[in-house]
């Protein structure tokens, strides 16, 4: 009793490994469009077309606040203070009318201009207040950095908490910003995610193929002896012995010339005692030759996705009263046995 055994079939990985190398072209392909695609675009939006280039003046101020009263010195001016206070009128007042005198007009630099350029904040010390002017003009932003210097030192003067201000550490000119740009890690990115998409889909594919690329498939999977193909050098001795008389070829593929396989194998020395094609519609006159046949020869298209017709070929023939007594797997160009020269398929 034939029966089909996928989930017992078990892995042959010298086939699985032929079968890769010959798709290795696939994962190389899909890498380096991978790499290409996203390293390429991200190269685009943040290199050639990203921002443009940016200058900064990062200047440190020490506050030294006044005591109170009762001998303790004010300290509630903290960071979000600061970062709010420069972008308030009390700085950016006194910042524009500096301007203003240096011809920056309105045309050039307004008020929301000047607070996008604008940034305060404590970085660790509650006595020391660092102020970032950032442009992409070097010139205007160390203009906008004397501006702030003198509104700071004018913001000391005009409140009690404050003693004194003392400038730690004063930039002499605007430096570069150094862009964040990390196409390397994009490169990478694409590249990988490709490389593991394609081999997981190529993986799906194998598990999902129930194509027959060697003869010992046939046996695991479906438990009929296999002669071959029309080119192994034991055909002809292996279907006198497992057919005892002369076959009778039968097959449930139309891309099959079941005279075609007559002849070749008839070239070989093996004569054949009739054909049975169970393609297409099937009156029952044509089931009715499969009774009694014990002889049967099933000729499978090697490396043709057609599991299923397989199976309905192994289920004609058991309810027809036939019994199929071998499998050739079907390669009319000898490319098969070419391509997996080597594997073991006994």
């Amino acid at each position: 009793m034939m029966e089909v055994r996928y989930g017992k079939e078990p892995a042959d990985s010298k086939l699985l490994t032929l079968l890769f190398l010959r798709k290795i072209w696939i994962p190389v392909v899909t890498t380096l469009i991978g790499l290409l695609l996203i390293g390429g675009t991200y190269f685009l939006t943040h290199v050639v077309y990203g921002p443009a280039r940016q200058y900064e003046a990062v200047t440190d101020f020490y506050i030294d606040y006044a005591v109170q009263e009762n001998g303790e010195a004010y300290t509630y001016f903290n960071q979000t203070t600061w970062t709010q206070l420069m972008q308030d009128d009390v700085f950016t007042t006194p910042i524009l009318a500096a301007l203003r005198t240096q011809g920056y007009g309105e045309e050039v630099l307004d008020e929301s201009m000047l607070k996008s350029y604008l940034y305060a904040t404590m970085l660790s010390d509650t006595r020391i207040v660092t102020t970032t002017v950032t442009t992409n003009d070097p010139e205007l932003t160390m203009v906008i950095n004397a501006a702030v210097i003198e509104a700071m030192y004018g913001f000391g003067e005009r409140h009690k908490e404050i003693a004194g201000i003392e400038i730690l550490e004063e930039p002499t000119e605007a430096s570069l910003v150094a862009l964040d740009v990390r196409t390397f890690r994009a490169c990478m990115l694409g590249a990988i995610s490709f490389l593991v998409v394609t081999l997981f889909v190529m993986w799906l594919k194998e598990l999902f193929d129930d194509s027959i690329v060697v003869p010992r498939t046939i046996e695991v999977r479906y438990g009929i002896p296999a002669v071959g193909t029309i080119h192994s050098a034991e055909c002809e001795a292996l279907t006198r012995k497992l057919t005892n008389r002369a076959p009778v070829l039968v097959t449930g593929d139309p891309e099959i010339d079941l005279l075609e396989v007559k002849e070749a194998l008839a070239k070989k020395g093996i004569v054949c005692e009739s054909v049975v094609d169970l393609s297409g519609e099937l009156p029952e006159t044509k089931l009715m030759e499969l009774d009694g046949m014990q002889n049967l020869m099933l000729v499978i298209k090697a490396e043709a996705h057609n599991g299923k017709r397989i199976e309905k070929m192994v289920s004609l023939a058991k309810n027809s009263g036939g019994q199929i007594a071998c499998a050739l797997l079907w390669d009319a160009d000898e490319q098969l046995i070419k391509r997996y020269e080597g594997v073991t398929w006994r």
